[in-house]
């Protein structure tokens, strides 16, 4: 009801994806229409302990198929990049994107007409055979998973390490 707001925890959905403590929360909004914005769209990460952790994008596809509307703002959605180019003040041909996701990175990038630094050692690394981290993977492994996900980067390293 109107005026009983209360903090609800995510659960273990960050962990294991468990959707049990969100989903009657989401069909509840849903029901009265209630909008909701994404402002991280990730679907996954990888954490520091290597272990995969769940992200905002899973929760905003949840609610949409129950009927909720969900905005977007953040990789892959163009207007972010654009944001980030304005905000930034640069063209388009002085930037390239980093990340591990071919969906959210590379996707976001390819769709802004910006360059792509596609890290192997992230969020694909098991798709790509899992190469020892800081190797790239074979040539044949990177062009099948860019097949597979609709996406080619414009560079691909093994590595982003700042020391």
């Amino acid at each position: 009801k109107d005026g009983e707001a209360k903090e609800t925890s995510l659960g273990s959905f960050h962990e294991n994806g468990d959707f049990s403590v969100l989903d009657p929360v989401l069909e509840q909004c849903a029901k009265r229409n209630l909008p909701m914005v994404c402002a991280n769209p990730d679907f996954i990460m990888v954490k520091p302990d290597g272990s995969k952790g769940h992200m905002p994008g899973k929760i905003g596809q949840r609610y949409e198929s129950m009927g909720g509307k969900c905005e977007y703002f953040g990789k892959p959605h163009v207007p972010h990049f654009e944001a980030c180019l304005r905000d930034l003040g640069l063209d388009r041909n002085r930037v390239a994107h980093v990340g591990d996701s071919l969906h959210h990175d590379v996707a976001g990038a390819n769709n802004s007409g910006i360059a792509s630094i596609f890290v192997t050692g992230g969020i694909h690394s098991e798709d790509l055979g899992s190469p020892e981290l800081g190797t790239l993977p074979t040539n044949e492994a990177l062009q099948k998973l860019f097949k597979k996900e609709g996406q080619t980067p414009t560079h691909v390293i093994p590595l982003l390490r700042l020391d």
